[in-house]
């Protein structure tokens, strides 16, 4: 009998536990719905919604930046290496181009490089502001010069071609001066050069056709000066023995001639 008392409390004990768990916990339930519906209701303060969505772009837009802020750095990379390394391109251009033409100008008519001369002769030609003629006159004589240098080194490979261009100038000085009579001071310097000229041994380039026909238009304008000056006796027989070589055909010794009376 006791027992059975004993089991029957106990067990209402237990509803009673029980029943208060189930009371609890339908409060606890109700309140944390009451509460997240006044979550719902609750606003954010402006000044604080405001400040976050700057923080929120900003950070945005400093990520979408970055590549664009390093590719600005590159260009500008870009554009001060840029020009050094074209700088550098041209002055390595530059100095070949210097050691080409200072290397041209040993060489002389038949070497690989002598048209780089040439190039450089008439470059410097052309800033000198000299007429025509003292243009043709100064390229004689350096080509002159060159069988000067053919002839006392003895590059008898280059002989023909040094020749070919004598003749050459020498042909085109002629055209020129019987299209543009030169001056008394012009004329004694080409005379002075064909002088040098024919003094280079072993080559018989007085001989030339066209330094002959040079030689020819030369003492021919020399004669008409003479012949329109008033001369005194001595002169003028002078000018009778000019006449006589030039109606030889020794146009060169009446050059000559000239030379030493003028």
């Amino acid at each position: 009998m006791v027992r059975t008392e004993h089991k029957c409390n106990k067990t209402a004990s237990s509803n009673v536990i029980l029943t208060k768990a189930k009371i609890m916990t339908q409060i606890t339930q109700k309140q944390l719905i009451e509460s997240l519906n006044q979550l719902k209701e609750i606003k954010p303060n402006k000044e604080w919604a405001s400040l976050l969505k700057a923080q929120i772009l900003a950070e945005e837009k400093q990520v979408v930046s970055t590549p664009a802020t390093f590719a600005g750095v590159m260009d500008t990379l870009k554009f001060v290496f840029a020009p050094r390394k074209l700088t550098y391109s041209l002055a390595t251009i530059l100095f070949l181009f210097i050691g080409l033409f200072g290397f041209a100008g040993y060489t002389v008519p038949g070497d690989m490089l002598f048209p780089v001369k040439k190039i450089a002769e008439q470059s410097t030609a052309a800033l000198s502001g000299q007429t025509t003629i003292n243009k043709d006159v100064a390229k004689l004589n350096n080509r002159i010069n060159d069988l000067v240098t053919v002839a006392k080194e003895g590059k008898t490979n280059n002989l023909s071609s040094t020749i070919s261009e004598i003749s050459a100038n020498a042909k085109e000085l002629t055209q020129n001066l019987k299209d543009s009579p030169a001056d008394t001071e012009t004329i004694r310097n080409i005379a002075t050069s064909l002088k040098t000229l024919a003094d280079v041994p072993g080559t018989d380039i007085a001989e030339n056709s066209d330094v002959k026909d040079l030689c020819q238009t030369l003492v021919e304008s020399q004669i008409a000066v003479l012949q329109n000056t008033t001369l005194t006796e001595e002169q003028q027989t002078t000018l009778s023995e000019i006449e006589d070589l030039y109606e030889q055909g020794e146009y060169a010794d009446a050059l000559e001639k000239i030379l030493l009376n003028q």
